[in-house]
């Protein structure tokens, strides 16, 4: 008999949508064989196969496709039950899934879900910082409800975008850098420089990228790191020069190793946005979030980066001091 428990559902999902089991075991924090397991005992249970297993990974046999559609639709269902529970209907208990760029959870989220939570103190936010693209996956697993990514990321059929805010981007030099002096520099000005990127993949690492391209050009990365505080400390031994959210060196300011730039590109300044499934498969609680960030971001948006002008002007004035 058919049994599934939404548990192996989802480890199935993630496995399906990845199409390797060590990379779904990195997502949802479980070992790998623990994962290979209960797919083996589900295929048992099941009497079919439902993955073919091959040296690169897996992919879905026509059985596994069926039951990932089945899979993905049940989840929607169970949000919407979930959303309709008595004493859950009004979204003043209840649990939020938010999955968000880190340049989000790093510089807005903080003030924005304690604002929220000051008025909603039974509902239970759990926020996971990722990439961009990680976070459009965790979307169509089905395992967030609302998710904030960078805008230039493309969206996938069926998600709706709303804006949420503009981020601006600054170039950060070694003290002793030729250009560091600068009130501001284009892309161009560092074309030649050595430059310490995002891992490949991440949305950052995208944008520049592609600007360049644009103009014609490769950026010379001379090494890639996955956060932002790795980033900073390359930067500070002289391994290169780094593009980054300005946020980031808000807490430099007695960093005598490093000069932030303003970058003077019109790219420099990039969106976040907002993406949700669909209004009607959120909980509850869940659209209650989606109205509270939107609102804030509505309120706050003159506030926070109200033009590219003021962006600049705003890089320039965190720029780090110089050494007596």
């Amino acid at each position: 008999m058919f049994r599934p428990d939404l548990t192996t559902l989802r480890l199935f999902l993630a496995v399906y949508n990845f199409g390797n089991i060590s990379k779904a075991s990195e997502r949802e924090h479980i070992a790998p064989s623990a994962i290979s397991k209960r797919i083996q005992s589900f295929e048992i249970e099941l009497g079919t196969q439902l993955f073919y297993r091959h040296a690169r990974g897996v992919t879905p046999t026509p059985a596994g496709r069926v039951l990932a559609t089945f899979a993905q639709k049940m989840f929607e269902d169970v949000n919407r039950v979930a959303a309709d529970l008595s004493g859950y209907s009004t979204g003043s208990r209840g649990e939020v899934r938010i999955h968000a760029h880190s340049s989000a959870v790093i510089q807005y989220m903080p003030a924005q879900l304690a604002e929220f939570l000051r008025t909603y103190s039974h509902v239970q936010v759990m926020l996971r910082e990722e990439t961009s693209l990680s976070a459009i996956q965790s979307m169509l697993d089905g395992v967030a409800d609302i998710i904030i990514i960078d805008g230039n990321v493309p969206v996938p059929p069926g998600l709706s975008v709303l804006p949420y805010v503009s981020d601006t981007l600054i170039a950060l030099f070694p003290a002793n850098h030729p250009l560091a002096e600068r009130s501001s520099v284009a892309l161009t000005d560092i074309r030649d420089a050595d430059h310490v990127s995002l891992e490949t993949g991440s949305s950052l690492q995208i944008l520049v990228a592609q600007a360049a391209e644009t103009m014609g050009f490769q950026l010379k990365t001379r090494i890639e790191v996955r956060t932002f505080e790795a980033a900073v400390r390359m930067v500070e031994v002289g391994l290169g020069v780094a593009v980054l959210p300005t946020h980031v060196i808000r807490n430099q300011a007695e960093n005598d190793k490093v000069r932030i730039v303003a970058l003077s590109d019109d790219w420099a300044v990039r969106d976040l946005v907002i993406c949700i499934r669909q209004p009607t498969v959120l909980t509850a609680s869940a659209r209650l979030m989606l109205e509270h960030l939107t609102a804030v971001t509505s309120r706050s948006a003159a506030r926070i980066l109200p033009n590219r002008d003021d962006a600049a002007a705003e890089a320039i004035m965190v720029r780090l001091p110089r050494p007596l």
